[in-house]
């Protein structure tokens, strides 16, 4: 039973939050707390932007450092008036949770059940200093009074203190923290949930019971007896174990090499929070600290070599160490970086191990050491407020080294809503592509998604649009490739189809003057058109003018399309136009159904209409006499059929316009490599009808010669076996192709050799990875999403095990559907399957 006037147990060392966002410890401390903005580090797109999540946190040191008094510089004298910090860095698993306000909430929460995300806050703690108020003489009786009384300081006292740490918070760009952050700070090894949990504690391990049950369930199955137990004889449970960090093998790296990022990798093996404790030294106390000790460390090194403790080489570069420390400190001048003195880092790492050693790989500059019989100590350490200690390892160490460690460090990528792509292969942070994000940002609408045959353009289509038509978006989907038929996912999901050779039979279904806009902008795109397709041979060069001006005519005098437009004009200004203008269109929209099909001439034709759902224009029997990728027509066909590619584009687009629709084009080179102004023009109607153009090709080195990269404003690069087109799809995003990305992007599934026993997937490659021995898939494809922030972040694009099923082009996934189809069939008719 509690007495009267006796604290609680509390569950943690922290008593509770104020209302002005104040934490307050259970020994009477006063510490502020703020978020620190997280962005991506080791995913940056260059070395720069990876410093740039580093400088709140080295602003804040910078502020600490300032509001020390240092009269004297001997670290004996000053450090009393040092600043105390806490840096706290949460990791938890979370089950995927796409949010209540999402639209397509409870479907993506049906399609992945079981997928996890990583649930990740950085705090930068400040222990607040008491001071009296300058209130007068009596509220400082007041203060010294209660002080007596209470045992603690009012909380007055520290009003000053928190106006000037508040202050410095803002200025550096650290955020305030929410009452989920305090929660999920105060009980990360929880879940986020609530702190006051049983524990087990073991000399090298803990364990989380999530109930009083489970604990007395440990009981039966034997405390001592963990490795045995199951998630049947003790559910729920999971160990953590802590260590501290021993030594840093930095040896002072430039802050943009990978190794400087040596919290990244705790994170990557499985870390669920990393703690930093320690006191802010300006950096003239260090610098002087380190000439006064020179002599000091000098002898001792010397010694230990004379004792055979040292070997010469050893010696050397202890000596060269110490003299790159004390040029850190000397080169910045009067105003040093400053240091965090005696720093205490505890990590506690998700699972059960005896080897701390071994959780990090080889050339982790972090060397772990094992919190033996101290496991409930080092959890204390981590909670907000804490004033227990139980780390011996402690270190003094420039800023630089938590500042760009990686602790701020998320690899996010994407809009905020939309359809969802898959999760960011680092984190594992859903990755969303929004229809109306771009218009909001004023930024070019067009998305691009290069990609070779077989790299997962198709099902990563597919899944977009089955998404976006769940929404309520109206969805298009022109595929021109002869034997290409995704007919089962759209029907399946209760789209419609077009077959390309039946639409065109119908009169001008794709005329630009019948489904543009504006009149202007149909007379624009329809001259741009013919010119391509040139039915005048080599008279072209005299056309354009009268072209123009003939169908202007025409549309002005109610004209609807293209041949009645051009009829018009000959019958009311036709001794002003070239004889064979007009008669030279007509000639080939009654021979060719491809051009009768972008050319109307009856009246009464109609154009393109795209319900709600998914719409899927296919080639059918119609034959396309496309040229090859990247190759000028060759004949009027060709030129024609590239004409109609394009003119379905945009008869699509305007098909779902002022609905917030999608477009969505295969073998989309046909759009990029028609030049800029054809881009821009699409990129124009898009943002004008509120349309997202969505392009998948196989080939970008078109688009990035012709200079397109400022209208294409985000996109997917998938694997590319080209290097040139694979090199091509960085830069169109403004990305470098480095020997690491150039490697992931053309490398091959599987490495080994030809036997299925001596092939092994390649975990290094971007291509989605199959168990060669069952087909399983093991990992999606990997896709570099560039979004419209900038940033560049491997994505995994991951669909749900029904959906793959549906829609996958592997040939593997053909057969097997086949079967079950056959099967079905078979079951239907009551006859077995053969």
């Amino acid at each position: 039973m509690i007495e009267p006037g006796n604290e609680p147990a509390w569950p943690t060392t922290l008593r509770g939050r104020l209302r002005d966002g104040r934490l307050q410890g259970v020994d009477g401390s006063l510490w502020l707390y703020r978020a620190v903005p997280l962005s991506p580090v080791v995913d940056a797109k260059s070395p720069a932007e990876s410093l740039e999540a580093a400088e709140p946190i080295l602003a804040m040191f910078e502020e600490l450092a300032d509001s020390v008094n240092v009269t004297v510089k001997r670290r004996a004298v000053a450090k009393g008036g040092y600043r105390q910090i806490h840096m706290l860095l949460v990791n938890v698993p979370q089950r995927f949770e796409p949010g209540r306000e999402h639209v397509l909430s409870e479907h993506l929460r049906q399609q992945f059940p079981a997928t996890a995300t990583d649930r990740r806050l950085l705090l930068f703690g400040v222990r607040l200093v008491d001071k009296i108020a300058s209130g007068g003489f009596r509220q400082a009786i007041d203060s010294v009074v209660e002080t007596l009384v209470a045992g603690q300081t009012p909380l007055s006292d520290y009003d000053e203190d928190t106006r000037k740490m508040a202050a410095a918070m803002d200025r550096s760009g650290l955020i305030p923290i929410s009452e989920n952050d305090v929660r999920l700070a105060n009980s990360w090894w929880n879940h986020g949930d609530f702190p006051d949990t049983p524990f087990l504690f073991h000399p090298d391990h803990l364990h989380v019971m999530p109930t009083v049950e489970s604990m007395k369930m440990a009981e039966s199955a034997g405390l001592d007896q963990c490795a045995t137990w199951t998630p049947r004889t003790v559910p729920g449970t999971h160990a953590i174990t802590f260590a501290s960090v021993q030594n840093l093998d930095l040896n002072f790296v430039e802050p943009t090499d990978p190794v400087a990022n040596w919290v990244s990798r705790l994170i990557d093996n499985d870390a669920l929070c990393v703690s930093v404790r320690g006191s802010v030294e300006p950096g003239v106390v260090t610098r002087d600290e380190l000439r006064r000790q020179r002599k000091r460390f000098i002898d001792d090194i010397h010694e230990r070599y004379r004792q055979n403790k040292m070997q010469r080489s050893e010696q050397e570069e202890m000596l060269g160490l110490l003299e790159e420390v004390e040029g850190l400190y000397a080169s910045a001048g009067g105003n040093p970086p400053p240091t965090v003195a005696s720093a205490s880092i505890v990590v506690g790492f998700n699972g059960q191990y005896r080897d701390v050693s071994q959780i990090v790989p080889a050339g982790t500059p972090a060397k772990l050491s094992l919190m033996a019989h101290r496991q409930n100590g080092a959890m204390a350490e981590t909670w907000l407020c804490s004033h227990l200690r139980a780390n011996p390892n402690l270190h003094d160490l420039p800023v630089q080294t938590l500042a760009c460690s990686g602790m701020p460090s998320l690899s996010f990528v994407g809009d905020r809503d939309g359809a969802l792509i898959g999760f960011t292969e680092r984190d594992r942070q859903p990755a969303w592509v929004s229809p109306s994000a771009a218009s909001a940002t004023d930024a070019s609408p067009i998305f691009i998604c290069p990609g070779q045959t077989g790299s997962g353009k198709t099902v990563a289509m597919l899944s977009l649009a089955d998404q976006f038509s769940l929404a309520g978006r109206p969805v298009v989907i022109f595929d021109p490739k002869q034997d290409s038929d995704h007919s089962g996912v759209v029907l399946a999901r209760g789209g419609q189809v077009y077959s390309l050779d039946r639409l065109l039979t119908a009169d001008g279904v794709f005329d630009p003057i019948r489904f543009s806009a504006t009149p202007e902008v149909g007379v624009e795109l329809a001259s741009s058109m013919l010119m391509s397709i040139n039915p005048w041979g080599t008279e072209k060069e005299n056309m354009e003018v009268p072209l123009a001006n003939a169908l202007a005519y025409g549309v002005s005098r109610g004209a609807s399309c293209i041949g009645e437009a051009l009829a018009v004009a000959r019958r009311d200004i036709g001794t002003t136009l070239p004889a064979d203008l007009v008669e030279r269109v007509e000639q080939l929209a009654s021979s060719s159904a491809q051009f009768r099909a972008i050319v109307g001439v009856s009246p009464a034709g109609q154009s393109l209409s795209a319900a709600q759902g998914i719409t899927l224009i296919k080639v059918g029997s119609a034959y396309l006499d496309l040229p090859e990728a990247g190759a000028a027509p060759s004949s009027l066909q060709q030129r024609i059929a590239l004409a109609l590619v394009r003119m379905v584009v945009f008869g699509s687009a305007m098909s779902v316009a002022g609905r917030d629709g999608v477009v969505m084009f295969d073998e989309s080179w046909i759009i990029l490599g028609a030049g800029r102004a054809e881009v821009e023009r699409l990129g124009r109607l898009a943002r004008s009808q509120q349309v997202l153009p969505m392009l998948f090709t196989q080939r970008v080195t078109d688009a990035l010669n012709a200079g397109l990269a400022g209208y294409i404003s985000r996109g997917l690069i998938l694997p590319m076996e080209d290097p040139e087109e694979a090199a091509a799809a960085c830069r169109l995003f403004k990305l470098e192709p480095t020997p690491e990305r150039m490697s992931r992007l053309t490398a091959k599934a599987t490495k080994g050799g030809t036997s299925a026993d001596a092939v092994a997937p390649n975990w290094h490659s971007m291509r989605a990875l199959r168990d060669p021995r069952t087909g399983k898939v093991l990992r999606g494809a990997i896709a570099i999403y560039a979004d419209l922030s900038g940033r560049a972040i491997p994505v995994e694009v991951t669909l749900s095990p029904d959906f793959l099923r549906l829609a996958s082009t592997n040939p593997e996934d053909i057969r097997r559907r086949l079967a079950e189809e056959a099967a079905q069939r078979a079951l239907l008719a009551g006859a077995p399957a053969t």
